[in-house]
């Protein structure tokens, strides 16, 4: 049934509620999947009788899992009710998380990783999340879904220290686990099923900035899902995801390294955990400065700072060895967290429309989430300084790959 639009009734306050609950998604997801593992790793391997590489097998199905899985979760967002999706991927982690607080051996905890929370992981965030608030802004897009991704470092903050931590300390991590589900159930599933509407035009209302002119035709959701041979077919695709995966790998390789790297410098454990610290926070101030100046400058732009950022702390690594320039690298690869997250789908939604953004950023998952997270594994197997060196050089590549992304699609 055709709904009647009006004018006056741009979706304003309330994508900005979607926004909110996408922010929540990303924290949850990011927050106890990504940020999290690594307190796991030591008492899970203690519990198995495991090594922590063998362990961290876990982690490199998860990223491999989400990878291949997300081609399934972007079609199904694609098809289905985003807001439905995302409450499924928000329940598939609930269960997954029971599940591994009950594991009795090694290789469920990995299939459980690398399976069920990957699939969850796919529905929910980053591509649910992102796909909903893409719905709901054509104008202060950029902002919008940096504000969004603002949840990552939040959870990244929270989660571990302040929930995971605690629980584990007094109950095992088999109880932290559990705390995990309950926050999926308690506070995500809720919040996703009260502030989530899939469209504006759903409620009546047009996308925010939809009435602009020259914009209006950027929201449509008439036009039809190009189908896989189409969408690989397109160069643009493999620009963003090239480019993309080239700036992630490099910015998730220098978050792995620098600790180890700064400890092999003869640098305290003490100082090296505070570069982690100024790394988030220099995150979360990288967010807000994007969140800011995204919309004005674009998004192949701000991908060019981000890139511009890593190589800016790729340089202070190889010349400076001492804790001061160790402080600046992780400043600046800290803040070229919040150029690099929010690019992926804002410059899907740019190229190939709101309307295909699931199933585009699906189909690039096998490229950019299997391979994101095997930059600190290369690091430290070529010693680091070499793994600098190349890294800067694929801060170069991304560039020229990326340089046409700054119109839209003809």
């Amino acid at each position: 049934m055709a709904v009647t639009m009006q004018p006056a009734k741009t979706g304003f306050i309330h994508g900005w509620m979607v926004v909110f609950a996408a922010f929540v998604a990303f924290s949850l997801v990011y927050g106890t999947v990504l940020y999290s593992f690594t307190a796991f790793v030591n008492p899970v391997a203690k519990t198995f009788g495991a090594t922590v590489a063998q362990v961290q097998l876990a982690f490199a199905a998860t990223n491999v899992g989400t990878g291949i899985l997300g081609i399934f979760g972007g079609m199904l967002l694609s098809r289905y009710s985003k807001r439905l999706c995302i409450v499924v991927g928000l329940a598939i982690l609930a269960a997954s998380f029971y599940g591994l607080s009950l594991a009795t051996q090694l290789w469920q905890f990995i299939a459980l990783y690398g399976v069920a929370v990957a699939f969850g992981a796919s529905l929910a965030a980053p591509m649910g999340a992102s796909a909903i608030v893409n719905n709901w802004f054509i104008k202060n897009r950029g902002r919008a879904l940096t504000f969004a991704t603002l949840g990552t470092s939040f959870g990244q903050l929270v989660i571990p220290k302040y929930i995971a931590g605690p629980i584990m300390a007094a109950y095992g991590w088999q109880a932290a686990y559990q705390g995990f589900a309950a926050l999926m159930v308690v506070i995500g599933i809720p919040i996703i099923f009260l502030l989530v509407t899939d469209h504006p035009e759903d409620k009546g209302m047009k996308a925010h900035g939809a009435d602009e002119a020259g914009l209006a035709g950027a929201g449509t959701l008439s036009a039809p899902v190009p189908t896989t041979g189409q969408v690989l077919g397109r160069g643009d695709f493999w620009s963003i995801a090239i480019s993309y995966i080239l700036g992630v790998f490099v910015y998730l390789g220098l978050l792995a390294s620098m600790v180890p790297y700064a400890r092999g410098l003869g640098i305290a454990p003490a100082d090296a955990l505070t570069l982690v610290a100024i790394s988030g926070i220099a995150a979360i101030a990288g967010k807000f400065f994007f969140a800011t100046f995204t919309d004005q400058m674009g998004l192949r732009n701000t991908l060019w700072i981000a890139l511009a950022l890593n190589a800016a702390s790729l340089i202070a690594l190889l010349t400076m060895t001492d804790f001061t320039g160790l402080a600046i690298a992780s400043a600046c690869v800290g803040g070229a967290a919040g150029g690099l997250l929010p690019v992926w789908p804002g410059l899907v939604a740019f190229r190939f429309g709101r309307h295909s953004l699931p199933k585009v950023m699906g189909l690039m998952g096998p490229i950019v989430v299997s391979l994101q997270g095997f930059g600190g594994t290369i690091a430290a197997s070529l010693h680091y300084r070499l793994a600098f060196e190349i890294f800067l050089g694929l801060m170069v590549v991304s560039a020229i790959v990326s340089r046409n992304l700054n119109k839209p699609a003809p």
